[in-house]
């Protein structure tokens, strides 16, 4: 080819280039929302652009000999690719460091309040972190850099999980202490609890025994009066008795005195005056 031939062919190669480059950057700006969810999604999408954009510069090459410009074209697509490669990862790490922080921001706020330095506050700790990260992962749209992000993030915060940890181990041994002491106290307090209760116990039942006692002794003291009382009753009864029989015998005797008198009296003579002394 003569020279105006060779600078034809360069313009319009040139410009089939440029033309091909715009068509693919159109493609790629109208499919393309970063970030991409996988890397396979995004190089399927660059392949079917990379596609139409040869079309377009084999529509409007002029003469390419050795595809010369061909070449520099995929040369400019694969540069192309790389760089959104590049800023898909950069997208992806950027949105899911926000959301990151946005998830996990409350919980951080609550370490520094001091919410888990107490005993179990480890245990609440995790058990928090995985409810966070199980929201994370619900969340669409996070790209490629999801989980590596989600790694960075939590391996910078294993220094704060140690810490609550170690306050954790602290705090509860203190509560194991205190716990067993106040388990030995109350011991203690029971114990003396049961001695006084046993002593109580004593003192109630010496005071029974000496009420019991006291009560024998004064119902042995009313016995024995009843007794006492009883007896004089039947000394003055049997006095009684042996006196109303002496009185009977007495005046049986008289009665039989006034008999032997009258009868005496019947049989002796009319003039004769008798005398009984």
């Amino acid at each position: 080819m003569d020279n105006s031939v060779l600078v034809l062919a360069q313009i319009k190669n040139l410009a089939a280039v440029k033309k091909a480059i715009a068509h693919y950057d159109q493609q790629m700006s109208q499919k393309v929302q970063l970030p991409v969810e996988t890397l396979l999604e995004l190089l399927d999408l660059h392949s079917a652009s990379e596609i139409e954009a040869m079309e377009v510069f084999m529509k409007n090459s002029f003469k390419d000999v050795d595809q010369r410009f061909q070449k520099e074209l995929k040369t400019l697509l694969k540069a192309k690719q790389d760089d959104l490669c590049k800023q898909n990862l950069e997208a992806s790490s950027d949105y899911c460091s926000a959301l990151l922080r946005n998830i996990f921001g409350p919980l951080e706020e609550d370490v520094k309040r001091g919410i888990y330095s107490k005993p179990g506050g480890h245990r609440l700790f995790i058990q928090k972190t995985e409810e966070l990260k199980a929201k994370y992962y619900r969340e669409p749209r996070k790209g490629i850099q999801a989980e590596e992000t989600l790694q960075k993030y939590l391996q910078s915060k294993e220094s704060v999980s140690n810490t609550i940890l170690q306050t954790d181990l602290a705090l509860t041994a203190r509560e194991k202490e205190m716990e067993e002491a106040r388990i030995k106290a109350e011991a203690a307090k029971a114990e003396a609890q049961k001695l006084e209760e046993i002593q109580r116990q004593n003192e109630e039942m010496m005071q029974q025994r000496e009420r019991l006692h006291r009560e024998q002794v004064r119902q042995m003291e009313i016995n024995r009066a009843n007794f006492l009382l009883q007896r004089q009753r039947d000394l003055k009864r049997r006095l009684q008795e042996e006196a109303a029989k002496k009185a009977e015998r007495m005046q049986a005797e008289s009665r039989r005195l006034q008999i032997e008198i009258q009868q005496l009296q019947r049989v002796a003579p009319p003039d004769e005056t008798c005398i009984l002394l």
